[in-house]
């Protein structure tokens, strides 16, 4: 019977994850970067068995089991990159039944789980009854724009009737997505000498006054949205009149419309400072928000989500908003929501950690959703 299968292989297991999490995290993945990553998860597969697993062009492995024609298909994906360079140490160290090393919940965790569940897939090639895309994703993170969900979507949204994001920790349930635009704004004055030229155009002095009107804005109850300036660089020396300045920001809301006029904000404020300098908006990301989704095909994977992570964890887990892979199925109609497989915290510091049980249990909890959802008993 599939669930004595299942739960053999989970037994079997729960030594090998904390090894093969070791091994996978210690493989440095910056955005843009997650090849080693790629190669290490796709021979993984073909060594297990399964049959029909590519690498596309934005770099994610996709393993297609069992997929039929028409959206009669799920995806789940783990997003391979994390936000570290590749130059941060890697070394995956326990202490007080701790796992500690930058990116091992944010997503390696996740993408343990999943593979081992596709593993198991691969080797016993359960009826299922809808197909499913293991997809380990690229680009999730920050200046990777999502470029791994968009690619997959692109290429596959006629095959997709709904969508889950294994990302994050499972204490929550990830079910609306926030959507983004982000800006590098670049200033351009004759600038000069501080004091044969006093009084030319400065270009530090130039951003500082777009900046000042953007944090003028008030988001109010019925227009809720978050913005921010992240870095900021300009200038030669002490006695130059800045020539050029560059700063980046974003806007973040889960309204498309709302965050339509924020764009439109933006622009407004940049014009008018646009007299005495010339200034270039590069848009280097942007996130869209959901749009047309059936909300009961969300609240049933809802409560899917729930019943498992009751079952399996114990906790009823709180509801909250993210930026995740969904955004991009969500922003094409596509159900979708995420989940975490495993308990920990300090995601995207140095500090980073989970709870070595935590992904043993997460193991379970995936398989507890797939197994009563996707797989067939007999």
């Amino acid at each position: 019977m599939l669930k004595e299968k299942a739960l053999k292989y989970i037994e079997d297991n729960s030594d090998k994850i904390i090894d093969l999490l070791t091994q996978i995290t210690e493989i440095p993945a910056p955005t843009g970067h997650e090849g080693a990553r790629s190669e290490f998860i796709e021979k993984y597969l073909d060594d297990s068995g399964a049959v029909g697993v590519y690498r596309d062009k934005a770099g994610n492995v996709v393993y297609p089991y069992g997929i039929r024609p028409g959206k009669h298909n799920a995806v789940m994906i783990a997003h391979l990159d994390t936000v570290f360079s590749k130059d941060t140490p890697l070394e995956v160290t326990e202490k007080d039944g701790k796992l500690l090393c930058p990116g091992i919940g944010d997503d390696t965790a996740n993408v343990v789980c999943l593979l081992l569940l596709a593993v198991f897939a691969a080797k016993y090639r359960p009826q299922i009854r809808c197909g499913i895309f293991f997809v380990f994703g690229t680009g999730e993170e920050g200046l990777g724009n999502l470029k791994g969900s968009r690619r997959f979507m692109e290429e596959h949204a006629g095959y997709v009737s709904h969508f889950w994001a294994i990302d994050l920790y499972y204490k929550k349930i990830y079910t609306d997505m926030v959507g983004s635009i982000r800006y590098r704004i670049k200033v351009h004055t004759v600038g000069g000498h501080s004091y044969l030229n006093f009084g030319n155009p400065n270009a530090i002095q130039v951003a500082a006054g777009i900046i000042n009107d953007l944090y003028k804005m008030r988001p109010d109850e019925e227009e809720s949205y978050t913005y921010n300036v992240g870095t900021i660089a300009g200038g030669n020396s002490v006695n130059s009149i800045a020539e050029d300045a560059a700063f980046t920001m974003e806007f973040r809301t889960g309204n498309s419309e709302v965050l339509k006029k924020c764009d439109q904000a933006i622009h407004d404020i940049v014009k008018r400072f646009s007299k005495n300098a010339q200034i270039e908006m590069d848009v280097i990301g942007k996130r869209p928000c959901a749009e047309g989704v059936p909300e009961e095909s969300v609240d049933k994977m809802i409560a899917r989500a729930r019943e498992s992570i009751r079952a399996i964890i114990g906790i009823d887990p709180e509801e909250t908003t993210a930026s995740t892979d969904c955004n991009i199925p969500l922003s094409m109609g596509v159900p979708a929501i995420c989940i975490g497989l495993c308990d920990g915290a300090l995601l995207h510091t140095e500090e980073e950690w989970i709870w070595k049980d935590s992904v043993k249990k997460g193991l379970r909890l995936l398989f507890h959703l797939v197994y009563k959802y996707y797989f067939n008993e007999d």
